[in-house]
């Protein structure tokens, strides 16, 4: 299945809700995992935030393009919400009853999250528009305390296998003796420094697929799923670079 995951906000000035903690972290944390994993169970993902948009109109067009010029089979667009409110809710078009979303729903729900149900995102341009089917998944509220407690109780990882398995009806778990490299934040340019030479870095990884990612902070890159022999010879190999290995 080709999937279209949408980190929601984090370009330019939209930087999402942030309460007792910030819609972009849980968004980001929870997003790279759902990537890699759904990229482990063999599906081939779209990622579709943009790195830059001229206004908030431009960069949700730029998602809705990109996932309808790959012609992707659903659209997935992760967000926390905010407004005082409790649990986790999913947008589809009209509210319909989409299987995927009532999955994740369902599958968020039996992680203690209160069930809030499947909403009417006809207004919400990244659910309106894709040619795909689509949904946005609030995954609890950043600003209410008991909802930041969970998560942070439940954890990232199960939250995106919640996502993952509610997505595809796969089961997910840990890989046994696998897990994926992450490095540092690699160095920014600035005037009279022309940064790090990404290519130099990817000598580091030769046959091993590599995804860049980054944030208002930086850069960094994360690997696929490696054999654990793999991620300590990285890990060894990297030196400073070496951030953590991730299961």
């Amino acid at each position: 299945m080709k999937i279209a995951i949408d980190f929601g906000h984090g370009v330019g000035s939209d930087r999402g809700a942030v309460g007792f903690i910030a819609e972009e972290t849980i968004i980001n944390s929870v997003g790279s995992l759902v990537v890699n994993k759904l990229k482990a169970l063999g599906h081939t993902v779209i990622e579709v935030r943009p790195t830059s948009a001229s206004s908030v109109s431009d960069s949700l067009c730029q998602r809705c393009q990109k996932a309808d010029n790959n012609n992707v089979d659903l659209f997935v667009s992760l967000h926390a919400n905010a407004g005082g409110g409790i649990g986790t809710e999913v947008f589809t078009y009209n509210a319909k009853e989409v299987p995927e979303a009532r999955a994740v729903l369902n599958n968020i729900v039996a992680l203690g999250f209160t069930n809030r149900g499947i909403k009417d995102g006809s207004g919400l341009y990244v659910v309106k528009h894709p040619s795909a089917t689509a949904m946005l998944i609030e995954i609890c509220f950043c600003d209410t305390q008991s909802d930041v407690d969970k998560y942070n109780s439940v954890g990232a990882e199960a939250i995106a296998n919640a996502i993952v398995s509610g997505l595809t009806g796969q089961i997910v778990s840990k890989e046994s003796g696998k897990g994926y490299v992450v490095t540092n934040y690699l160095p920014h340019a600035y005037e009279g420094y022309d940064g790090i030479d990404i290519g130099y870095v990817l000598q580091y990884f030769e046959g091993v697929k590599c995804y860049v990612r980054g944030n208002a902070k930086g850069i960094w890159i994360e690997t696929q799923y490696l054999d654990l022999d793999k991620c300590n010879e990285l890990k060894s190999t990297l030196g400073s670079w070496f951030y953590e290995i991730k299961y």
